[in-house]
């Protein structure tokens, strides 16, 4: 029974502390839709990403994604978005959808401030057959071999952009909801999440542009990230740049943008112990830019 309970201590640790409950992609910055929901129908295009991850790389059932998400506006004032994503780390799983509406205002000097609003619905899903319990005959989790939960839950968010610069800020899992795996021992609260976006792009000469950003995130839960980012475009179609993630991971990140595809890879250094036992986390993510012309932007 002991060895048991050290063993969800490590697994839920690990995906609340670890992955803090929404993990990010590094490559936040080519779709900013995915920790905002006002994003929505705020390019000139529909853009469509198509999102993997896989983090730690040398450990056994090491913490992976997958994301799928697409917005567009529909007219003068409106958008409207879409995701789908899997979040997966040795036996629990998390799966949802989620759906956008946004609402733009403009303001003179081409600015714009745009709120959004998700509703979004996912499973939360535990293998008791991937648990390696010391004891086989403990009944705390008897009857089942899996135990699934279905978790409604909202995000909001505001996105003031012009031309040349943006900032943002959203909150999400809105609801606090606790998850109940319908046992004593196995139950999470789904702590908020809150984000601050910022950037600028400046245009150093016809060939290179930079875009310096940054990203922080707190968690309820006491957890709090600070990520600042350096990207340098050449000639509006290679990319490079890096990230540092303090006292977590440096990341670098390099890709092409041609005829409405965007093509993006990313390498996580981990700096933390983690890096002593892992390959580091390795990203891909491809943009479909339908409807518009396609540029390397904020």
């Amino acid at each position: 029974m002991k060895k048991f309970l050290i063993i969800i201590s490590i697994v839920f640790v690990a995906f609340t502390v670890n992955a803090q409950q929404n993990t990010t992609f590094s490559q936040y910055m080519l779709n900013y839709y995915s920790i905002n929901p006002a994003v929505a129908g705020t390019e000139s295009y529909m853009p469509i990403a198509l999102g993997f991850r896989q983090s730690w790389t040398g450990f056994t059932n090491a913490p992976s994604m997958q994301m799928i998400s697409g917005h567009t506006a529909i007219n003068n004032e409106m958008g409207v978005g879409a995701k789908i994503y899997n979040f997966s780390t040795g036996p629990s799983r998390k799966t949802g959808v989620e759906g956008t509406y946004a609402y733009r205002f403009d303001f003179g000097d081409d600015m714009h401030l745009s709120l959004g609003l998700s509703v979004l619905m996912y499973q939360m899903y535990l293998d008791i057959t991937k648990l390696d319990m010391k004891d086989q005959d403990d009944n705390v989790l008897y009857g089942s071999s899996a135990h699934r939960v279905i978790v409604p839950d909202a995000s909001f968010g505001a996105y003031f952009y012009a031309k040349n610069y943006f900032a943002g800020v959203s909150i999400n899992q809105l609801f606090n909801r606790k998850v109940d795996f319908a046992t004593n021992y196995l139950k999470e609260e789904q702590v908020r999440h809150y984000y601050l976006i910022g950037g600028y792009n400046y245009e150093i000469n016809d060939n290179f542009t930079v875009q310096p950003s940054l990203m922080a995130k707190f968690i309820e839960a006491g957890a709090f990230q600070m990520d600042l980012n350096a990207k340098v475009i050449y000639k509006k179609m290679f990319f490079g740049g890096v990230s540092y993630r303090f006292g977590e991971s440096i990341v670098m990140m390099f890709g092409v943008d041609i005829k409405n595809i965007t093509l993006g890879y990313s390498y996580d250094y981990t700096l933390n112990e983690i890096g002593n036992y892992s390959n580091g986390s390795h990203e891909l993510m491809v943009i479909f830019k339908l409807g518009g012309k396609s540029t390397a932007s904020l």
